[in-house]
């Protein structure tokens, strides 16, 4: 059993809620993080099938990727079925956090539009139209031997450390500090009111800077000091590794445009798509994809891409064709079925997970 808010937390570490878009709902969204819950239903939407899986598996704990709640509700009528959802979490005392864009926005590999492109095999995709960039700290501290290696394990384990496509980066260098406790301190070397000398490890690690608190926070947790020693130092870095956002996009020098439907029927299990190309011949050098709905990258695509994703409208197929992009759109859900085991892999160290295996709403006919 662990606290609710350690799930959060585990979440917020591998899917940054502050990078999620700002018209998002994303969080805690029914529950208390100050209880305690054993075990975690993993699902794509909360619906009743959903509870009712956490409820014959003993789940207090609902983590969901799309938000339940999304529109405010005005009043709690139960034959609206956001409110009747919600009253029944409360009532089964089960407490809902919900990801769906600070997944998105997560760091590469872990984002969702890095896992769309791994299953269409989509190679050397990149983050396109990026939401944001990540911000990034240094972080250096200081500390004895014994507990170098439980430190930097806390460190990583709370974010530090990525760069890119790499994780658990550091360095450490081994000189002498002193110190001098004074009257009040319990030190865990040395005597209150005489200079200590002693070997230490000055260690740095990157860390995003919404992540600065938590990261500082482990490593205090993981230290044998009663005062840590470190300091801390916002960065200017702009490399591209630090761009995140759902859409990604490749180059594919003469990508056939029927090969890549049938790609995208086949590893992403639907047996029908939509398909909207422009009306001239044109050479397709570029693949694009994006879960979801992504009607508004069109915009930002170069001529001559082919786009699979889903959502697509009446005019969204003549802009893109005008702009000399194809479509496919195997619908939203099909972009989406990793959901379910990004965020159970997130949390299943600290907690027992159930999956529910993502629906699709469509029938193909």
């Amino acid at each position: 059993m662990i606290s609710l808010s350690k799930l959060y937390k585990a979440l917020d570490a591998r899917f940054p809620f502050a990078r999620a878009e700002s018209w998002d709902k994303v969080g805690l969204l029914v529950g208390d993080k100050n209880v305690s819950v054993n075990r975690a239903l993993v699902c794509y939407e909360v619906t009743d099938a959903a509870l009712d899986l956490a409820e014959e598996n003993g789940c207090d704990a609902v983590v969901a990727y799309h938000p339940l709640i999304f529109r405010p509700l005005e009043k709690l009528d139960f034959s609206d079925r956001t409110a009747r959802l919600c009253a029944r979490l409360i009532r089964a005392r089960q407490n809902l956090i919900c990801v769906h864009t600070a997944l998105d926005g997560a760091a590469p590999p872990h984002a969702l539009g890095d896992a769309l492109a791994r299953q269409l095999g989509l190679e050397g995709a990149l983050v396109h139209k990026a939401s944001g960039t990540q911000k990034l700290a240094q972080l250096v501290y200081f500390v004895p031997e014994s507990h170098l290696d439980k430190t930097r394990e806390a460190a990583w384990k709370a974010g530090a450390g990525a760069i890119g496509l790499y994780d658990e980066a550091s360095f450490a260098l081994s000189g002498q500090g002193t110190f001098r406790p004074r009257e009040g301190a319990n030190p865990a070397e040395g005597k209150v009111g005489v200079r200590a000398e002693t070997s230490e490890w000055r260690v740095e690690v990157l860390i995003p800077s919404e992540n600065a608190g938590r990261v500082l926070s482990d490593i205090k947790a993981a230290h044998p000091y009663e005062e840590v020693a470190y300091f801390l130092t916002a960065l200017q870095n702009e490399d591209s590794n630090q761009k995140y956002g759902p859409l990604r996009l490749a180059s594919v020098p003469n990508a056939e445009l029927g090969e890549w439907v049938e790609r995208a029927k086949t590893r992403l299990n639907v047996p029908s798509v939509r398909v909207a190309a422009p009306d001239v011949n044109i050479s397709f050098s570029s693949v694009a994809c994006s879960p979801g709905s992504g009607a508004s990258f069109i915009s930002s695509l170069p001529h001559g891409t082919i786009f699979i994703s889903g959502d697509f409208k009446h005019h969204d197929a003549l802009a893109a064709q005008a702009r000399g992009v194809a479509l496919i759109d195997v619908t939203h859900a099909a972009t989406e079925t990793t959901t379910v085991e990004l965020m159970a892999e997130a949390i299943d160290d600290c907690i027992e997970v159930v999956r529910e295996t993502p629906r699709n709403p469509f029938d193909f006919a």
